[in-house]
Order: structure tokens, then C-alpha cells, then sequence
């Protein structure tokens, strides 16, 4: 008996739109009259799909945007600063959506998240960190060396691929080395900063309410981050997800939603 896989994002229509240089990718969902928006920067996979942002979509305007050459995209000849790659995502973001919005930033995706508040707070309304690598120190870090990824190295010999989940049984072995791949061709052309000192001061001092989550068994980082929250966003609040993995929005999309229209509903 075959069982079929359904993938999450089926409701989500995609589309391009110019920024910067670049034409980004983008994915959006949810009623065009919904009373909050929330923009999504995904994490170092690039733009994907999950359990939680369909749900999410079932009440609120939901649009996540791609990073220049992130998930696969290859357009990037230099160097670029998250804070660069942030105003090109904010870029994006005023031509797709009118009035204010609800920021999440996935993993990498939080420092974008961070800088983009941090420039615009009269456009983000709240931050949602979901295993964000902001702020961290490299005692919140599992790995705080990560290895060397050679981009003309097979996908493999970089990072070591993770199990397949059962809770996302869609993640299979290709599409997670494809994602591999992909984050071995972006890492050499972006320079990553997990402690954005300046940005992280400026969102303090706006009062940009933030939503710290960290899956209790995420892969990436530990739950210690939350004495570099403590510090350099104090305002901020920090759950541990139960069942969450660094993926919360697949593997605890049921406590991800709740948390998010909590902070939605009082923000």
C-alpha cells in the first residue's frame, strides 16, 4: 500500500518581485483583508514551505520572501552583509504588503530579521525568532565551529546530512541534500553575524516586541541562548518549544501557531 506524502504550501501561490539587483522569490497565503500580515525571511535553505505557515495562513496574510541566492538561487558575485541582505528583503516587503507587519526570522533568517527591525521600526510591528542565530554566542552554539564548506565539494563532504524526520516524512534524503547544496553554494558570498550588536541595540531601544523560540531538541543551538536574549534583547520573551527540533514550524507546528497568536493578539 503506497501512502501518500502531502507537502505543506499547497494554498501558497509564488511569484518574483525586484529589489535590489536581484528578483526574489516569494510565496504568499491567507486572506488579501486580514488585519495582521506577517513576513517570514527563511533560514539558510532558502524559502520553504511548513505545517505551521499553512495554518498560520488560515487566519492571517502570511508572505515569505527568499534572500538573493538563497534556496538555490545563484546570483550572487560578491560578498554580502546580512544587513545588506535585510534591506533587500525590507525592499521586497514594502512592494508586496501596504501598512505594517509581523516579522518571523528562521535560523539565519533572524539576523535578517533583526537588522530589518532595527531599520524600520514604523513598518515592523513585532519580531517572532524561531531558533534564531541572533544573538548568539559561540557558547550557545552546539557547533560553535561550524566545519568549511567548499562550494565545488560535493554537498555531503561539507555538512554531514541529518536524519530524515518523521514528523516532515516529505524531507526525504534528496530534498535534504538538495537544501545541502544549496546552502553550500550561499555560505562562501554571505558574511554571518550572530551577535548584530548595533541592530540588536537599536531594536531594544525602538520597543520592537520580540518572540524568542527554540525547540527544546534543536540541533543548532542551545537552549543557554537564552541568557544572550536575556542581554542584548531584554525585553524580549523566550519559550522552549516542546517536541521542537531547530525546524519548530514542522516538528512542533501545533505550539508554534499558539505562541505566534498569542504574541500577535498582544502586540
Amino acid at each position: 500500500m503506497t501512502v501518500e506524502i502531502t507537502k505543506p504550501g499547497k494554498d501558497f501561490q509564488h511569484g518574483t518581485v525586484a529589489a535590489g539587483d536581484y528578483t526574489l522569490d516569494y510565496a504568499a497565503a491567507g486572506p488579501s483583508d486580514a488585519d495582521v500580515t506577517i513576513v517570514s525571511f527563511p533560514g539558510s535553505a532558502g524559502l520553504e514551505m511548513s505545517t505551521a505557515k499553512d495554518q498560520l495562513a488560515t487566519k492571517y496574510r502570511v508572505v515569505e520572501i527568499n534572500p538573493p541566492g538563497w534556496g538555490g538561487r545563484g546570483e550572487l558575485t560578491q560578498k554580502m552583509t546580512m544587513g545588506e541582505i535585510a534591506a533587500i528583503l525590507s525592499d521586497a516587503a514594502d512592494q508586496l504588503i501596504a501598512g505594517r507587519y509581523v516579522l518571523i526570522g528562521t535560523s539565519m533568517g533572524g539576523i535578517n530579521a533583526i537588522h530589518a527591525a532595527a531599520a524600520a521600526p514604523e513598518r515592523v510591528q513585532g519580531i517572532i525568532l524561531e531558533g534564531s542565530m541572533a544573538p548568539a554566542l559561540p557558547d550557545d552554539l552546539w557547533f560553535p565551529e561550524p566545519p568549511k564548506v567548499d562550494p565545488d565539494a560535493a554537498p555531503a563532504e561539507g555538512y554531514p546530512l541529518p536524519p530524515v524526520n518523521p514528523k516532515k516524512p516529505w524531507a526525504d534524503e534528496d530534498f535534504i541534500r538538495e537544501q545541502m547544496a544549496n546552502r553550500a553554494r550561499m555560505f562562501p558570498w554571505v558574511e554571518l553575524d550572530m551577535l548584530p550588536e548595533d541592530a540588536l541595540a537599536a531594536v531594544a531601544a525602538n520597543g520592537t516586541p520580540v518572540l524568542a523560540l527554540l525547540g527544546e531538541s534543536d540541533e543548532i543551538m542551545k537552549p543557554d541562548q537564552q541568557g544572550s536574549f536575556a542581554k542584548y534583547l531584554p525585553g524580549s520573551e523566550f519559550h522552549i518549544v516542546p517536541g521542537g527540533s531547530h525546524d519548530i514550524q514542522n516538528t512542533a507546528p501545533e505550539e508554534f501557531v499558539a505562541l505566534v497568536e498569542t504574541f500577535v493578539a498582544e502586540g
